[in-house]
This record gives structure tokens, C-alpha cells and sequence, in this order.
């Protein structure tokens, strides 16, 4: 099994499909009975194909970004010699103990039918490769360089009530029969959300250099490292916030309201630094028709994850700290957090004022 997934994973492209083939016959007959793997592919219909690439993906792969240029990435496997010394890795026998135990929790994990419903939504409105409600219990203390985070009983099958409201707000925009607009959010979840919420920015410097790699891939101690249980916190502050904008279908925020999937009060949303009210009609109109060199609405740290203000309320990739931006607050803001612009904000008011200058 472990030269199976290995020879599968050493290719030029990655291709789950071909490791599928390879190694889940060898898994079913190692770890499963045939009554269980039977009761799995009936219970699962038509996704225990998904559930088994979310588990080959999740437990015995990582995609790492490619060194020394810091640029894409490439799938490894969890043993990878490059990985040695680092709290990432884990050896083919744990990951092998690790599938067995997810495998053994998961029929009483999926006898809550909110959790069945969970991994169906995950498995029908993915945003991401082999997406699954798999993720881990704890995080290693900024202290602690000695956990490792991908170990057995650490990884889990998830289930959290924000995380469902998550996937549901997300269904709600991505199918046509209760979207206002399929294409426009489906663009918005791909070109925007997706990218800042669940992969890692461009980080080239310090410590822990990454671009492009899953938040909970990245290693533990950097500060673009994010649980999936986080990043989907994430992903509902945003879209939430989308929701919020001037001029956003009013029907189809009120039937989100109604069925408890958005907050009942929503006050408009507004630029954290300008101010002005974000609108939902201009915002369609730049990302559909975007202008070369320009985004005008976009995402951003209140608290920029490279600067460690003391005192401050947010900090890290977490909603509390997640923001949509105008183009304009994101050319004042720069590499200050929010809170030190408001400060500069007033003090240059005062100055106007003081000097009677208009």
C-alpha cells in the first residue's frame, strides 16, 4: 500500500483518481470489513467515491509550496523526506492508524442526520479539491516545536452549527433554483473567497515562507495557518458581510434570515477605513467586468497577519480579523492595522481643523 500511494503521487501531475485505483482496494481490504465497506457505498450513494478521496487526500498527503522559489505547489506525501524534523510530518504506519480510526468513528459520526447532511452539502457544493468536514482537534502552542500537528487522534470528522450554516448560506448562492445571481457568486466564491480565505498569501520572508498552500497545510506556527473549522468562520464573515452590501437582492437576504442562515440584523456594511457604504450593484460590475490593473473591492486583515499590535482585539486569520475592503481603504491602510489608521485619520482632521484648511 505505501509503494502504491507512493508511485502515485511521484508523477508530474497528481491525478487522485489514478491513486484511488491503487490504494483504496488495499485499504478496504486491510482496514474495512466487506459488510462495513458495503453499508458505506449504500449509506454514501452517490458520493463514497468523495468520501474516499477526502480520506486518501487528508490523511496521507500535503501539498506543500515548491523551494526554493516559493512559487505553486506539489502534492507529497505525509513521510516525505523534505518534511523531516517538521511538525507536519507523519509516517506512513501513523497515517495508516490514523484512516483505520476515521474510518472506525465515522458510522457514529454519520448517525446524527445534521451530520450526514453536513458531509453531503461538502461533497455537492465543494469549493475546494476533496473538500470534507475532516480537521484537526488542536493546534501546537506557539512554544511547542516538538507536536506534531498531523498525528494520530488529532485529525477528526467536524461538526459545528456555524460550519453548517457555512455550506448552507453556500448552497443557497451557488444553486439556481434560490441564487439571484449563479454566476456572479460562483465567481465571487472563486476568484475571491476562496483565495483569501482558505489558501495561504505569498510570504517570502521569516521564518515560514509559503504561497498557495491550504491554511491548515502551511506550518502551525505560521500566522497564515488557519484550522478548516476556522477558515469556514472565515468564509461565512465574508460572504455575510457580502450580504450586508448596499443594494443586495433584498428577497434573498430576507429568506436567509428567515431560515436562520444570516443573522437577523444586518446593518449596512461599510469600508472599515472609508467608511462609505459598500455596494452590492458596482461591486457585481467590477468583478464581472473587471479593468486590468485594477481590483476594487477586496480583501484584507484588520490587523495585518505580519503585524503583531499589542493591545489589539484581532489578530490572525480569523473572522474578527477578515474584512471586505475599498480599493481606496486599502491604499490608505497599506501595511498599518485599521485601528492605527483611524488614529492617523483623526489626528489629520484635527490638523485640517486646526489650520482652518478645507
Amino acid at each position: 500500500m505505501q509503494e502504491a500511494i507512493e508511485k502515485s503521487v511521484a508523477v508530474e501531475r497528481f491525478h487522485m483518481g489514478a491513486l484511488y485505483e491503487a490504494a483504496w482496494p488495499l485499504i478496504e481490504a486491510h482496514l474495512l470489513t466487506p459488510s462495513y465497506a458495503g453499508f458505506l457505498r449504500e449509506r454514501l450513494d452517490p458520493h463514497f467515491r468523495s468520501l474516499c478521496y477526502a480520506v486518501l487526500r487528508h490523511v496521507f498527503l500535503i501539498e506543500l509550496v515548491k523551494v526554493p522559489k516559493i512559487e505553486s505547489t506539489k502534492v507529497r506525501v505525509r513521510w516525505f523526506d523534505g518534511l523531516a524534523n517538521d511538525q507536519r510530518y507523519c509516517s506512513f504506519d501513523e497515517c495508516l492508524a490514523t484512516a483505520d480510526e476515521l474510518l472506525r468513528d465515522f458510522s457514529t459520526w454519520l448517525e446524527d442526520p445534521t451530520h450526514e447532511q453536513l458531509l453531503r452539502l461538502f461533497f455537492e457544493y465543494g469549493i475546494l479539491p476533496y473538500e470534507a468536514p475532516l480537521d484537526y482537534c488542536e493546534r501546537p502552542e506557539r512554544q511547542d516545536d516538538e507536536t506534531r500537528i498531523h498525528r494520530l487522534g488529532n485529525l477528526f470528522w467536524v461538526y459545528d452549527e456555524l460550519v453548517l450554516r457555512t455550506l448552507k448560506l453556500r448552497r443557497f448562492l451557488l444553486d439556481p433554483s434560490t441564487s439571484p445571481d449563479v454566476q456572479f457568486f460562483k465567481k465571487v466564491l472563486d476568484d475571491k473567497i476562496k483565495i483569501k480565505t482558505y489558501l495561504t498569501d505569498r510570504a517570502l520572508t521569516g521564518p515560514f515562507k509559503t504561497d498557495r498552500e491550504k491554511r491548515w497545510e502551511t506550518h502551525p506556527h505560521s500566522v497564515q495557518f488557519a484550522t478548516r473549522r476556522t477558515a469556514l468562520e472565515v468564509e461565512y464573515a465574508l460572504v455575510t458581510q457580502l450580504c450586508a452590501f448596499e443594494g443586495f437582492p433584498p428577497g434573498s437576504r430576507e429568506a436567509l434570515q428567515a431560515e436562520g442562515i444570516l443573522p437577523a440584523q444586518l446593518q449596512t456594511f461599510r469600508c472599515p477605513v472609508t467608511q462609505e457604504a459598500m455596494s452590492f450593484p458596482f461591486f457585481r460590475e467590477a468583478l464581472l467586468n473587471p479593468q486590468h490593473g485594477r481590483s476594487e473591492f477586496q480583501v484584507g486583515h484588520l490587523n495585518p497577519l505580519k503585524l503583531e499590535e499589542p493591545g489589539s482585539d484581532t489578530a490572525g486569520h480569523t473572522a474578527d480579523n477578515i474584512s471586505w475592503i475599498s480599493e481606496d481603504g486599502n491604499r490608505i491602510q497599506g501595511r498599518l492595522s485599521v485601528n492605527r489608521v483611524r488614529q492617523l485619520l483623526r489626528k489629520i482632521a484635527a490638523n485640517y481643523d486646526e489650520l482652518g484648511l478645507v
